[in-house]
């Protein structure tokens, strides 16, 4: 026992002046610094994460005319085939125009939809920033409206997709669950 006790004094004894005299506090500060360091960048990473969602969501969430959610909802339908082509933008300025009454040049609007629905991350988070105003604002008249517009823009250039599809039934859904 007084062995172990021993080499044990003589190993505290060592450490001790291995921190005093020696550069025992240089490496335990460079330890600690690095550990603020990498905590302080994971922290700024998730500040810099989270100041981009907020930006990218940004234009979603100045809309506060269902006709633009509209426009914005058709816009990402059309673009979850790819680019948006010179007849969906027809269509597209056609429905702003006539069905929607929507103020000014058809051309404004589509653009914005666009740029807006562009911003977004998909079409879920399109979908999940839009209907809260849908849901406060369409009749059942308006609503069946609203569908006949996603399938008509669906429908351009040989039917919907499957990612079309699933955006159609997952607002269907959404929106029935409120009426």
């Amino acid at each position: 026992m007084p062995v172990i006790l021993a080499i044990l004094g003589a190993m505290m004894s060592g450490l001790f002046m291995w921190v005093v005299w020696g550069n025992g506090m240089e490496v335990i500060n460079h330890w600690l610094d690095q550990r603020s360091a990498r905590t302080k960048t994971e922290k700024d990473a998730k500040a810099i994460a989270a100041a981009r969602e907020r930006a990218a969501r940004a234009p979603l969430r100045a809309i506060e005319d269902p006709r633009e959610a509209v426009m914005v909802l058709l816009s990402k339908l059309a673009m979850l085939r790819g680019d948006i082509t010179a007849e969906q933008n027809v269509a597209l300025s056609r429905i702003a125009m006539e069905r929607l009454g929507l103020p000014g040049k058809a051309e404004h609007h589509t653009a914005l939809a666009a740029f807006a629905a562009k911003s977004a991350a998909s079409a879920d988070s399109v979908v999940t920033d839009l209907m809260p105003l849908l849901w406060a604002q369409l009749s059942a008249e308006e609503k069946a409206d609203f569908f006949a517009m996603l399938d008509e823009i669906a429908a351009l250039h040989g039917g919907p997709t499957e990612p079309q599809d699933q955006m159609i039934t997952r607002i269907r859904t959404r929106l029935e669950a409120k009426f």
